[in-house]
């Protein structure tokens, strides 16, 4: 290796080490200003790393525009601080995105809530929703499957959907396939894209109670329209069924397809 290569290598070197001590000391800085609640300089030390993509900045400056610290208060812009800490697997980024979607999620719960208890079937599925996942209210799938199945009672796709999910995973309710696969056919013979979807891949994994094909015929089928009606999981699932079925097999679930979408894609894409 030449020297001039050596030399350059070496300033290259020693020069990200200055830019890391320099960065760490900025943040260092920014940190201890932040805790004395001195928010002007925290901001002016902590948003050039923000800008860099620092974890630790992002959130203290997401932090400062949540509450107002130094600067106007904006939860939008908070969020996409969070956001940008978050999807670098920063655990605090994580915690403050969290919390401030419960902040919006318990505004919500306050608005759904009566609508559910006195019957509307599109709260009530939005309430299951927030018990299953824990959005505004604690974890709760007993009560979240028991809110799908009053509005699934009263007709609602989504819920019929949501229900046979309970079923199929055993969230809140025994797992059960053959019941969650009645509830899913329900949502998709009425043109629901996921429970079409969760149809073929009960059926990819023998877990369909049809018999009176090929089960990875019936997967495509359902797979298919599910990918037409713009699922992507389910284009590339379909790509892999074509490589495992026959010639014979293959023209067979592409009339099934079409038999599905004709009953039930068709008259629903309006």
């Amino acid at each position: 290796m030449s020297k001039k290569i050596l030399f350059a290598t070496a300033g290259l070197l020693l020069s990200l080490q200055t830019t890391s001590v320099w960065a760490a000391g900025e943040l260092g800085k920014g940190t201890r200003a932040f805790d004395k609640q001195d928010y002007s300089t925290a901001m002016s030390e902590l948003a050039p790393l923000a800008r860099d993509g620092n974890p630790d900045a992002l959130n203290m400056v997401g932090q400062m525009y949540e509450n107002g610290w130094g600067v106007e208060k904006d939860a939008e812009r908070a969020r996409q601080y969070y956001d940008r800490g978050a999807a670098q697997g920063h655990l605090d980024s994580v915690n403050s995105l969290r919390k401030l979607k419960n902040k919006d999620y318990r505004i919500e719960l306050s608005s759904v809530e009566p609508k559910a208890q006195s019957g509307d079937a599109n709260a009530q599925n939005r309430l299951g929703e927030m018990y299953e996942f824990g959005q505004g209210v604690k974890r709760d799938p007993v009560q979240a499957f028991d809110w799908y199945r009053k509005a699934a009672d009263q007709g609602l796709v989504a819920a019929q959907h949501n229900l046979g999910r309970s079923y199929n995973f055993g969230t809140g309710v025994n797992q059960d396939f053959k019941v969650a696969e009645r509830w899913y056919r329900k949502a998709a013979e009425q043109g629901h894209t996921q429970a079409m979807f969760f149809l073929g891949t009960m059926y990819s994994n023998n877990h369909g109670s049809d018999q009176s094909q090929d089960t990875n015929i019936i997967a495509y089928a359902w797979m298919h329209n599910a990918s037409l009606l713009g699922n992507d999981t389910a284009s590339a699932i379909e790509r892999r069924l074509t490589m495992k079925l026959t010639e014979s097999e293959l023209e067979s679930a592409k009339t099934l397809a079409a038999e599905y979408k004709a009953r039930y894609v068709t008259p629903y894409q309006n």
